[in-house]
C-alpha cells in the first residue's frame, strides 16, 4: 500500500473506533484532536460516516459531561462539525441542524467568549446555505442586542446593512408578508410577586399563545419559554431584576423569526408549574421555593407600554382554576363547545410548487385557489370564523401551519393538496389523517407531500407513538370520514369517472402536531390530464369546497350527538 494512503487509512480507522467507545468515557481533547484531523483532510470528508461519527461523540460528551470545563468548546465544535458537513453534503436539512447547534450553544452559554461566535456562524449558514435571508437577519440582529461587546459585533453589523431593506433583498418585504398570516400576538408587559413558598410571574398577551417550557439545570439554572409567533412590545424591558434568592432576573428577546424568549435566571434549581389564563390573556409562571430575600412587585406599567393594573392575587387565580389549562401535561379532553374557528391550509407555495401537472399547472396555485373558495364557502354557510395559513404565494415550513393553527385556537384543521402519480391514468379523490401509514401507497403520498423520502417516513413513524395522545386521531378519523364521503356525493352528479380512493391514514409532516382534528384532502390528480383540467376549473374548485363544507356540518352534528350520549 502507498505511504500517502496509509494515514488517512489510520484516521478513518481511528475515527470509525469512535463508534464502540460507548463503554468508556472520551475526553474532549481525544475528540477534538479527530475533529481537527477530518477538517484538515478532503479526502475524508467525503464520507459521510467520518461526521456522523464524530457528532455522536460530540453529543454523547456533552450529554454525559454537563459541568465538564470543556463542555462549552463540545457545543461549539458540534455546531462546527453540522456546519462542514452541510458544506461537504449541499443539505439543507445538514445547514438546519448546524444552525440550532450554534443557536443551542449560544443560549446555554451566553457570557461565554464563543457566544458570539457560535451566533455569527448560524447567521452565515442561514444567509449562505439555507438562503434564509431572514432568518440570517433576526440571528444577527440577537448577536448585536444581546451581546454588544462581543468581537463579531462590527462583522454581524456589515452582514445587517447587506440585509436590510433597499440593499438588494426584501428581508423586511419578507417579515412583513410572513406576519400577514395572521396577527402576531405580543407580550405586553411582565410582572411578578413573590410569596411565601413560590414567585409568581405573569406574562400578559394579547391573544393566546404556544408556549415551550425549557430548563437548563447546573450551576447556572435557567427556565427559558419560547412564545412561538409572538412579537415583543415596543419599550418592554431586556432585563427585568428580581433579586430574591430564588430568581435573579428575568430576560426577554426575540430569538428568531418563530419565536420569542423568556429567560427565567434562577439562584437554584426549583420546580415550577405553568398555567394558562384567558380574558385577558396570560401565561402564569410558579417558581416554587422561598424567597430568601425581600422582593417588591414591580408597579403596573413599569414592565410595558401602557401598563395597566391586573388582579393576579391567589384567589383571583384560584376562582378562575377551572379555565387553567396546564401547558406541561396532555391537554384533558373537555366537552365540545362547537366550531368556531377554521384553518384552511393551501398546500405548498412560494419556492415549493408541489406536483406539477402535463400542462404545468403547479400545485400550489390550484391549492390556494381551492383554500379561498372554501374558506368563503365555510364563513357563509357555517358563520365560523376562517383563517388561511397563507392567502398568496408565499414559501412556509410544513410545522409553521399547525403551529399558527395551534396558536390561534383553531377548531379544526384542512391542509388542501392535488395529488400525483408516476402513471397519467391514476385519478380519484381521497383523504387523510394523521396515524402510522397502514400501506405502501399511503407512505408514498406522505413522502411527496412531506418532501422526504419513504426511509424518512418510515423513521417518523417511529416517533409518532409519542405524539398520539395529542393528535385527536379518532376526532380526525371522523372529520376525514364524513369529508370524504360529502366529496362523493358532490363530485358524482356533475362528472365521470369520480373514483372513491377512500379515507387512509398517514404520516403527513403538515398534520404533525396539531391539537385539533385535522385532515389532508387530495382532490384529484393534477399528474391526469383529465383531472388537472377539472383542478384549473373554478367550477370544480367551488365544488370541491361545498362538498367540504357539507362534510363538515354532517361532522358537527355528528360529534354533537356523541357528545349528547
Amino acid at each position: 500500500m502507498k505511504t500517502k494512503y496509509i494515514l488517512p487509512l489510520i484516521v478513518t480507522i481511528l475515527l470509525l473506533a469512535g463508534l464502540v467507545t460507548t463503554g468508556f468515557a472520551e475526553s474532549y481533547a481525544a475528540i477534538r484532536e479527530d475533529y481537527l484531523q477530518l477538517s484538515q483532510s478532503s479526502q475524508l470528508q467525503r464520507q459521510r460516516s467520518n461526521w456522523d461519527n464524530l457528532i455522536q461523540r460530540f453529543e454523547r460528551f456533552i450529554k454525559n459531561n454537563p459541568q465538564d470545563s470543556e463542555v462549552d468548546k463540545a457545543c461549539f465544535l458540534l455546531g462546527k462539525t453540522w456546519d462542514g458537513l452541510s458544506k461537504a453534503s449541499g443539505s439543507s436539512r445538514d445547514a438546519r441542524e448546524a444552525v440550532n447547534a450554534y443557536l443551542t450553544m449560544a443560549d446555554r452559554f451566553p457570557t461565554n467568549a464563543l457566544a458570539d461566535d457560535a451566533l455569527f456562524l448560524a447567521g452565515q449558514a442561514a444567509e449562505y446555505r439555507l438562503d434564509d435571508k431572514t432568518r440570517a437577519f433576526q440571528i444577527y440582529r440577537k448577536l448585536i442586542t444581546d451581546l454588544p461587546e462581543g468581537d463579531m459585533v462590527g462583522a454581524a453589523r456589515e452582514r445587517l446593512a447587506k440585509l436590510r431593506p433597499g440593499q438588494g433583498n426584501s428581508t423586511q418585504e419578507e417579515e412583513d408578508d410572513y406576519q400577514a398570516v395572521g396577527e402576531a400576538p405580543r407580550l405586553e408587559r411582565i410582572r411578578f410577586w413573590s410569596g411565601p413558598e413560590y414567585t409568581r410571574v405573569v406574562l400578559d398577551l394579547t391573544a393566546p399563545v404556544v408556549a415551550r417550557p425549557n430548563y437548563l439545570k447546573g450551576d447556572n439554572p435557567r427556565l427559558y419559554f419560547d412564545l412561538l409567533y409572538t412579537d415583543l412590545e415596543a419599550g418592554l424591558p431586556a432585563s427585568l431584576p428580581i433579586n430574591n434568592g430564588l430568581i435573579q432576573r428575568i430576560r426577554t428577546s426575540r430569538f428568531d423569526e418563530q419565536r420569542s424568549r423568556v429567560v427565567l435566571d434562577l439562584d437554584h434549581v426549583a420546580d415550577y408549574e405553568l398555567i394558562t389564563l384567558n380574558n385577558p390573556n396570560r401565561l402564569v409562571i410558579d417558581v416554587k421555593g422561598q424567597p430568601t430575600r425581600a422582593a417588591f412587585t414591580a408597579p403596573p406599567g413599569s414592565t410595558g407600554a401602557g401598563a395597566s393594573a391586573l388582579d393576579d392575587s391567589i384567589s383571583s387565580i384560584l376562582d378562575q382554576s377551572k379555565d387553567v389549562s396546564p401547558v406541561l401535561h396532555i391537554p384533558q379532553e373537555t366537552r365540545d363547545e362547537g366550531i368556531r374557528l377554521i384553518v384552511v391550509d393551501a398546500g405548498h407555495g412560494g419556492k415549493d410548487p408541489g406536483a406539477i401537472g402535463p400542462n404545468n399547472i403547479m400545485e400550489k396555485d390550484v391549492t390556494l385557489a381551492m383554500a379561498k373558495s372554501l374558506a368563503e364557502v365555510l364563513r357563509q354557510q357555517l358563520g365560523v370564523k376562517v383563517m388561511l395559513t397563507r392567502s398568496d404565494d408565499r414559501f412556509l415550513e410544513l410545522r409553521e401551519r399547525t403551529d399558527f393553527a395551534n396558536r390561534v385556537g383553531a377548531d379544526l384543521f384542512i391542509s388542501l393538496h392535488a395529488n400525483a402519480s408516476h402513471s397519467h391514468n391514476a385519478y380519484g379523490v381521497e383523504t387523510y389523517f394523521l396515524n402510522l401509514s397502514k400501506n405502501n401507497q399511503a407512505a408514498e403520498v406522505a413522502a411527496r407531500e412531506n418532501g422526504t423520502s419513504l426511509q424518512e417516513v418510515g423513521n417518523l413513524e417511529a416517533i409518532l407513538f409519542d405524539l398520539m395522545a395529542n393528535a385527536k386521531i379518532n376526532e380526525s378519523s371522523r372529520l376525514a370520514a364524513e369529508v370524504q364521503q360529502a366529496l362523493m356525493s358532490g363530485l358524482k352528479p356533475h362528472y365521470s369517472k369520480i373514483r372513491d380512493l377512500g379515507v387512509k391514514q398517514g404520516p403527513f409532516h403538515v398534520l404533525l402536531g396539531a391539537t385539533m382534528p385535522s385532515v389532508l384532502v387530495e382532490a384529484a390528480f393534477i399528474s391526469n390530464p383529465r383531472e388537472e383540467k377539472r383542478l384549473v376549473s373554478s367550477g370544480y374548485q367551488n365544488r370541491v369546497a361545498a362538498a367540504i363544507v357539507k362534510g363538515v356540518k354532517h361532522y358537527s352534528a355528528a360529534m354533537d350527538q356523541v357528545a349528547k350520549r
